[in-house]
């Protein structure tokens, strides 16, 4: 077989061989004399690279330290290898001011190519941008790279976030990188040929006091451009009619001065808008005759994507009221980038301890033996035993007794309530108690509330958001009319709780200790089948009832409850 080449044959290299330096033939892993199989790759149209990432490292370990022109460096690359393909993991050899390199291809993306699961290749050209990384143990220190990642838009190239005052939230920063700051890394002509826009606005959304605010002001200072202009929603309202729009213009004013004289070199100008959701209401709910609220939606409508929008800012809005928004600000384009901040897990809460509790430890205020992984429960979850035992972040009780005067609006409001908080953890739990309660459920007359009824329906219906997991427990002493209204079919499990018989009773009345051995018998006899909320009320009468202060002896273990006084709790129990 005949190989055609640009270059002029070697003398030492027969005709219909081909030659691989000792690093190709590891590569390829062949040796010298290997008989192998070779066929014509014939690159497709279009297949110039819009970007090559590139890692270096000495031929000979131990080298001296070398300080690299990325420029020069990159102008070398293109001169020796320009028309030749380029594939991911590919290894090559080079010289530089006298000292041997390895590259390694790290990524290869082709100009208006999707990424693929194919293997990343292209051609170098000569409007091939190529970014170069080096270990910081490989004694390569590169140089006059200003449009590389590591320093195109963001101050630094490792953030930790423990130093910025973040914690839990690594996973949500991570995401907000991924997905809105991707395509700035890369210089303006890189993003055009590789067809990509710029994000323009993100939302950050979630409860009250999980950190919005301090991840958007974080943000704006780890980015290079412009000092991030923070304002509250609020402060943008105005009395005077037009004022209101005008200072929404005036956010933008430094934005479009700086495109129109310095266009795509144009540095990043980040505004933050908090509580973004009270100037920004869904148009026409907003019932004031002025139609401000609409005119402010319109307007950031036109900055962010209209006509004349620009393309060096990034918007970022903060509410905990997301379904307050204009339904058209969430569109792609927009704020596209949308990234709820919810409660954080046992991890996250741990790394918030952590960074309130560093300056006790740098001054020795904090003592040694402090365990704060113990500290790692939110207050909900110590609220119910079910909640300890799963170890849920969120457990809410919803209970008749809770809602005494309210009308059935505002029971509704309530309920919903609870199910969107819910819906803010990754694992949750929420007890409807005695369900026929909340229904105001009677035997006769009027039997029960219709809208209260409805609303349970579709909230047990409701699958909830991705990555968020909620447990209904409901208890009802009338199954058989929950079950005629369909309730009970909103359920995956019914369970019924049996009353207790005298062996369950006697178990536990050994775990309260109450009652001494002789009478603990007869005590369990008398409340054969008696549901358990009884057997306690019962005890609780009994050790209530006990003269002087023998109620907390009873409770300490060191006193006991007569089994005299406990028959005639139980009999006016009965009686009553």
């Amino acid at each position: 077989m005949r190989l055609s080449c640009p270059y002029p044959a070697h003398e030492n290299i027969p005709i219909g061989h081909i030659a691989l330096n000792a690093i190709q033939r590891r590569h390829a892993k062949v040796s010298t004399g290997d008989a192998i199989s070779v066929s014509r790759y014939i690159p497709p149209d279009d297949f110039n690279l819009a970007l090559l990432t590139v890692e270096l490292e000495f031929v000979k370990k131990g080298a001296k330290e070398e300080q690299v022109d990325a420029v020069l460096l990159a102008q070398q690359i293109r001169k020796r290898f320009i028309n030749q393909v380029m594939t991911t993991g590919q290894r090559l050899t080079l010289e530089y001011h006298g000292n041997g390199f390895i590259l390694t291809v790290n990524q290869a993306v082709v100009e208006g190519k999707e990424k693929s699961n194919s293997i990343e290749r292209g051609v170098i050209s000569t409007e091939t941008y190529i970014v170069f990384e080096a270990p910081k143990s490989s004694g390569i220190k590169i140089v006059n790279q200003r449009e590389a990642a590591s320093s195109n838009i963001f101050r630094q190239k490792e953030f930790n976030l423990e130093t910025l005052g973040i914690g839990g939230l690594s996973a949500e920063f991570a995401d907000i990188f991924r997905r809105a700051f991707a395509s700035r890394v890369f210089p303006p002509h890189v993003t055009n040929k590789l067809g990509i826009k710029h994000v323009k606005g993100m939302l950050l959304y979630g409860p009250p006091g999980t950190g919005k605010t301090l991840m958007a002001r974080q943000i704006g200072k780890m980015l290079n451009g412009k000092e991030p202009k923070v304002v509250n929603g609020p402060e943008v309202l105005s009395k005077f009619v037009g004022e209101t729009e005008k200072n929404v213009r005036d956010l933008f004013a430094d934005a479009e001065q700086d495109q129109r004289t310095l266009g795509d070199q144009s540095d990043l100008h980040v505004i933050i808008f908090d509580e973004i959701d009270a100037i920004c209401k869904s148009r026409g709910s907003t019932r004031d005759g002025t139609g401000v609220h609409d005119s402010i939606v319109n307007q950031l409508l036109t900055k962010i994507d209209g006509v004349e929008s620009l393309n060096n800012v990034l918007l970022i809005g903060m509410t905990n009221r997301k379904d307050l928004l204009d339904e058209a600000l969430l569109r792609p384009g927009r704020l596209e980038v949308q990234v709820e901040i919810s409660l954080p897990d046992e991890n996250g809460r741990f790394q918030i301890l952590q960074i309130h509790t560093n300056k006790m430890k740098e001054n020795s205020f904090l003592a040694p033996d402090v365990n704060l992984l113990e500290l790692g429960i939110g207050k909900t979850a110590m609220s119910a035993t079910i909640g300890i035992d799963s170890d849920f972040p969120y457990v809410k009780i919803i209970s008749a007794e809770s809602m005494i005067g309210l009308s059935e609006s505002s029971k509704c409001a309530q309920i919903v309530k609870v199910f969107e908080d819910a819906y803010k953890s990754p694992l949750s739990i929420i007890i409807l108690d005695d369900i026929e309660r909340l229904l105001e459920y009677v035997a006769i007359g009027p039997r029960f509330s219709n809208l209260i009824s409805q609303t349970l329906l579709v909230l047990l219906k409701r699958i909830p958001p991705k990555g968020k997991n909620v447990l209904v427990i409901g208890t009802t002493s009338e199954v058989a009319f929950l079950d005629s209204i369909g309730i009970c079919d909103a359920f995956s499990v019914t369970y019924h709780v049996p009353k207790l018989k005298t062996e369950d009773a006697r178990k536990v009345l050994q775990q309260l200790n109450v009652f001494s051995e002789d009478d603990i018998d007869a005590a369990a006899e008398a409340l054969n089948d008696t549901p358990i909320k009884k057997l306690y009320m019962v005890v609780e009468m009994a050790a209530q009832g006990e003269r002087g202060g023998a109620a907390e002896a009873i409770y300490s273990g060191k006193a006991k409850i007569r089994i005299s006084h406990f028959y005639d709790c139980l009999q006016d129990m009965v009686r009553y």
